[in-house]
């Protein structure tokens, strides 16, 4: 076969996968390799960085998280509400609002540089200055990174976003890895994100006046503004569930115990890259399938399948994720181990909480999503500030559990009331209790009874995944299935 007809072969296969679903794998495959490369990271920061040095990298991480929220302004969600009408209008908005991301990361790299040494003395932790102005920066381009990915995704480029995000990822995992092994430790970090932003910033901005051009527009990017700073309040609120964890913990345990926390918090976000696939096939259409009862049965049927689905992704990533801090870290970081089924079970309740909350979005303002995750952000924080300069670690693991488990109940309880969803609740409380029994089998000694107990639970979920709750009808038709083979003819 020649390579034209293997190509136009290839290229046919292409085309006949429907668009919707060439764009969700093009997402996958992005997601999948910007995270792996991530995990594939640790080890050496594992190797190269002690427990202490981890824990510093992690709260300027933490740290980039709120300057991140500040810094993108909202203007990706304001993107989407602004520059989404076709034709000349689209552009230029979009134009206006890039131009508002690069003026918001002029402002805030000369803000950065000139406050550094101020915001250095006040971490909670030592840190030097150079390291914040190489953080700010980074992180003052998160809008004007942002900005032109949405673009791409809003015109439905998912092939140009992933490999973007690809190059990204790529590139900054391969200065980490030359940096951090040529000793510049925690520098060497911050260096390969800062440059990762410029380059890739610079490459967006090009593409982006090509396609938009770029404007200032005061009165525009004013009322701009007014639509994408309220959201900076709900992403707040999403930090505290997340990770301000940190900074208190900071001022109340050793660095030594923060780096073991944090290493425990990367290995249980395992169960959020499985869950991933999931979320970006489901999300994009589940609040076009509200309005029918045949869509409220799919929609009942999908997300019930997705939370028993959940639940054994997160009974393999607390069974398997001690194994992996052993094999990944050194010894010094093996109290890191017992944390990871305790942070999965918090990551878990998160994931629930998103399949959950369809009512909440459903409705013509975002103000009660906005409120219920206000509401738990408050509750969650108050439990830090009472639990962990009592019990450090074990304080904030406690107090974030809590939370994410009063988000899950304040949005399911407020959602079934605009989309009332049929959840299997005595199957998936069965499938819980033996995803927990399988996730606490590390802490007791039992491996092997862990993966009995992962086995177990899968097959308890199996019918709930499938759609078919009446287990014996199940069994009768895979049986029936394996049994029924065409008999050969003989000539």
């Amino acid at each position: 076969m020649s390579q034209r007809a293997s190509d136009n072969r290839i290229t046919k296969l292409a085309a006949s996968i429907p668009a919707g679903l060439r764009a969700t794998l093009c997402y996958a495959f992005a997601m999948a390799w910007t995270k792996g490369l991530a995990m594939l990271t640790v080890p050496l920061l594992t190797r190269m960085l002690s427990p202490a040095e981890f824990g510093r990298l992690e709260l300027l991480s933490s740290a980039a998280e709120i300057g991140g929220l500040i810094a993108g302004a909202g203007l990706i969600d304001t993107l989407f509400r602004f520059a989404s009408v076709p034709g000349k209008d689209g552009r230029q908005a979009a134009a206006r609002i890039v131009g508002l991301s690069l003026l918001i990361a002029a402002i805030g790299i000369i803000a950065i540089t000139l406050f550094a040494p101020a915001i250095a003395r006040a971490m909670p932790l030592p840190t030097p200055g150079r390291d914040i102005v190489l953080l700010g920066v980074a992180v003052s381009l998160e809008a004007a990174i942002g900005v032109p990915l949405g673009w791409l995704r809003m015109h439905q480029r998912a092939g140009a976003f992933a490999g973007l995000s690809v190059l990204r990822a790529t590139l900054q995992a391969g200065l980490v890895v030359a940096l951090v092994t040529s000793g510049f430790g925690i520098e060497g970090v911050l260096w390969a994100g800062c440059a990762t932003c410029l380059i890739i910033a610079s490459l967006l901005t090009a593409r982006q006046i090509k396609e938009t051009g770029i404007a200032v527009a005061p009165a525009a990017s004013l009322r701009m503004l007014a639509y994408g700073l309220p959201l900076i309040g709900s992403g707040f609120a999403s930090f505290v569930l997340g990770t301000a964890d940190r900074w208190l913990l900071a001022g109340s345990v050793s660095a030594e115990a923060l780096g073991h926390y944090a290493l425990a918090a990367k290995i249980a976000m395992v169960v959020a890259l499985l869950a991933q696939p999931f979320e970006l096939w489901w999300y994009p259409q589940r609040l076009g399938l509200i309005h029918t009862r045949e869509g409220l049965a799919r929609s009942s049927r999908v997300v019930s399948a997705g939370a028993a689905g959940l639940l054994c992704a997160g009974a393999a990533t607390a069974l398997i994720g001690p194994w992996l801090i052993s094999i990944m870290a050194p010894a010094s970081y093996a109290p890191a181990r017992t944390m990871v089924p305790f942070l999965v079970v918090a990551l878990v309740l998160q994931l629930l909480s998103s399949m959950a909350n369809a009512g909440c979005y459903a409705r013509n303002t975002s103000n009660v999503t906005m409120a219920v995750t206000g509401v738990a952000a408050a509750i969650t924080l108050g439990l830090y500030l009472l639990l962990i300069p009592a019990y450090g670690v074990n304080g904030a693991i406690t107090a974030t559990v809590a939370g994410q488990a009063i988000r899950l109940v304040i949005f399911a309880v407020i959602s079934q009331r605009t989309v009332p969803l049929a959840w299997p609740l005595r199957h998936l409380a069965v499938v819980a209790m033996a995803a927990c029994a399988t996730g606490a089998a590390p802490l007791l000694g039992s491996t092997g009874w862990g993966f009995a107990g992962l086995v177990l639970t899968s097959l308890i979920a199996l019918p709930v995944i499938l759609g078919r709750l009446d287990a014996s009808g199940l069994a009768r038709d895979l049986v029936r299935k394996l049994c029924r083979q065409d008999l050969p003819v003989n000539a």
